[in-house]
């Protein structure tokens, strides 16, 4: 599922080749880019170097804009930066986040999601994450009729004026496909669609077996870490932050093109 490459700073273009060939093999869900010595601007770095991994796109969110239904900047970059003075946005808090889906209310959400790390706190922080086959043949064990729902029933999510509706587990051939963030649901679904996704979400947030088959990646400054958003749920652990932006991450969805 994860693929780590180890880049020179002075030489990211050298990396190309190695993330190419990751990038091909589908068993792969999630990059880890590994710097080999620190990158004095974390943001401007990997902007200089989309070039060579695709294409970003301008949906950026700004707390500071207002709900959530007005937060979209028309940036390509999200700050998710530890800010106490916003303890209710996971962008900002030092709560453990939830497994979800980004592109879950964008219809033409890009291939992937880019974390690049500025700075991450002494304990928790990881991004965690779950195969969608992986979780799929969980369900299949531990669940059966809440996978044939969630495999027969589209479910609208909405956020910042767009809209999208689909299965939150579409397999196609070989693919499991995932769409899902809880906090995203809209709550015009039905009543039956309301009480599944409840269902799955206590489960998500309950299962032991869940649990053991995610995956934390701890990034450390210079380090990035990008994966096929639709093929995987991802997550945070908590972290203990004591002051404003120990952890600080820069996040953009982007359309891998390697």
């Amino acid at each position: 599922m994860k693929q780590t490459i180890q880049f020179e700073v002075s030489n990211f273009q050298g990396s190309v080749e190695n993330l190419k060939e990751a990038w091909s093999d589908l068993t792969n869900k999630v990059f880890v880019l590994k710097a080999n010595q620190p990158i004095e601007n974390v943001q401007e770095y990997y902007e200089s170097n989309f070039k060579y991994l695709g294409t970003p796109c301008p949906i950026a969110e700004d707390v500071n804009l207002g709900g959530r239904e007005s937060q979209r900047s028309g940036k390509i970059w999200f700050e998710v930066r530890y800010d106490p003075k916003h303890p209710d946005a996971y962008r900002h808090s030092a709560n453990a986040q939830p497994l979800h889906t980004d592109g879950s209310y964008i219809p033409d959400f890009p291939t992937s999601t880019l974390l690049a790390c500025v700075a991450n706190a002494g304990e928790g922080g990881e991004t965690t994450f779950i195969d969608s086959k992986m979780l799929l043949d969980i369900l299949q064990r531990e669940k059966p009729d809440l996978l044939n729902f969630l495999l027969n029933n589209k479910v609208k999510h909405t956020r910042s004026g767009d809209t999208r509706i689909d299965e939150i587990i579409r397999i196609e051939g070989d693919d499991v496909f995932v769409n899902y963030n809880y906090y995203c649901v809209d709550k015009n679904n039905s009543e039956e669609v309301i009480d599944a996704i409840e269902e799955f979400q206590d489960y998500l947030l309950k299962s032991p077996t869940i649990k053991e088959s995610t995956i934390g990646v701890k990034l450390t400054p210079g380090d990035s870490v990008f994966w096929r958003d639709n093929y995987c749920l991802h997550g945070r652990n908590s972290f203990v932050a004591n002051q404003e932006s120990e952890r600080f991450i820069w996040k953009c969805a982007i359309d891998i093109k390697l």
